[in-house]
């Protein structure tokens, strides 16, 4: 059974094992009211992960959603975890009446594309940029 939920500090081994595939990076655990991080089980194995940051737009005077570190560990992949992940994450934004979901994908990930796409949200005419200052 597909299970969508919120992490647990349990979670962060194997958590750190699916950034470590996807991202070659491990986090560690935290606290704050500023974000969200959601795994996706498949008969209780930790498979999918993402981390989502809650965004004040003072213009608009309000909310949006960044998501980070969309993954599934690879043998998992096509079984409908990423899906679970961004339908879990939607319920949030949506229960807390922000005005979207926004993410970043890298070019070459044309799968995950296919699934963004596939779960409704467009991609956009545009660039990032970035500095590094450190």
């Amino acid at each position: 059974m597909i299970i969508a939920r919120d992490y647990r500090d349990s979670d962060l081994n194997e958590v750190n094992a699916i950034l470590k595939e996807a991202f070659d990076i491990e986090k560690k655990n935290f606290e704050s009211n500023e974000f969200h991080e959601i795994v996706v089980t498949l008969d209780d194995k930790v498979c999918g992960y993402l981390l989502m940051t809650k965004i004040f737009n003072p213009i608009l005077d309000k909310y949006y959603y960044l998501l980070d570190y969309v993954s599934v560990l690879s043998e998992y992949r096509g079984k409908g975890i990423g899906t679970k992940l961004l339908e879990y994450a939607e319920k949030i934004a949506r229960e807390e009446n922000t005005m979207y979901i926004q993410l970043t994908c890298g070019y070459e990930r044309v799968e995950a594309h296919r699934l963004y796409e596939k779960n409704g949200y467009i991609k956009r005419d545009s660039d990032q940029f970035r500095k590094e200052l450190v």
